[in-house]
């Protein structure tokens, strides 16, 4: 029976921008070795995996080498598929049950807003080697849990980043967040992501870095609202509040294409 996988652009709105995810919508649950080989063969930072259940939908996102606990643009990208293929229409909220609980997320116009848990870092030393394998100095360090998150002095230093990925994947992590403040006013702050245990050396934008990203600048900064710029390759931009515990995210979409398995 064949399957098909939408492949959507998340926090864009330009083909070939932003984060591509690979979105495969299930009748029923699938094989755990089968869902790990589709995420393999789609070869994108993520591969989410959703079929209905009381309430919602389930959702897991799998990289080419493991599963993760949060991702922002693949629920995006889930959510904006379901609208997009008549599942659910227009005015009607998306709801998934994940490992990282119930995310809702919900179209303002042009804009979809996910409801997403604030993951605070706690400030640390950095670990040994870290700076070494980003090739800068560090102005902070905090961990989460999930990844760490470190700041540096300029965007200049942001942009040139050329990370070792290898010293990168020893640490006991998803990821590194990078962050500095932004040099324009477009933007109230950058960043770029590198998880390589996760098997993406870069991830273009991630959703669920900006979990941490927002409490960070909103205690650094006095305020609660902020547009972001992953400065990745193919970059993207994040509208983000902090509400408390919670943090909504806001992003664009745009579908790029779809694929049939025949397997």
């Amino acid at each position: 029976m064949s399957q098909t996988i939408h492949i959507i652009d998340a926090f864009t709105d330009k083909p070939f921008g932003g984060n591509p995810a690979a979105v495969c919508l299930l009748k029923h649950p699938a094989d755990e070795q089968w869902m790990k080989l589709v995420a393999r063969e789609m070869n994108l930072s993520e591969t989410a995996f959703l079929y209905p259940i009381e309430g919602g939908f389930s959702l897991r996102w799998l990289t080419p080498a493991v599963e993760v606990k949060l991702c922002g643009h693949a629920t995006l990208a889930s959510a904006f598929t379901l609208w997009e293929t008549g599942v659910l229409k227009p005015d009607e909220a998306a709801r998934f049950h994940t490992l990282s609980g119930w995310l809702t997320c919900w179209r303002e116009v042009d804009w979809i807003a996910m409801d997403f848990p604030a993951k605070s870092c706690a400030p640390c030393a950095p670990p040994v080697g870290l700076a070494v394998a980003l090739g800068c100095e560090l102005i902070a360090c905090g961990l989460n849990g999930m990844d760490y998150l470190v700041e540096v002095a300029t965007e200049t230093v942001l942009r040139g980043l050329k990370p070792n990925f290898s010293a990168l994947s020893l640490l006991p992590v998803r990821g590194v967040i990078v962050t500095c403040r932004s040099e324009s006013l477009e933007h109230d702050f950058l960043s770029r992501f590198f998880a390589p245990a996760a098997g993406v050396n870069e991830d273009p934008v991630t959703g669920s870095a900006h979990c941490a990203l927002g409490p960070y600048w909103q205690a650094k900064l006095g305020k609660a609202h902020f547009t972001a710029y992953q400065a990745s390759e193919r970059g993207g931009i994040v509208k983000l509040s902090v509400q408390g515990e919670r943090v909504l995210l806001r992003g664009q979409a745009l579908m790029m294409s779809r694929a049939e398995l025949l397997c």
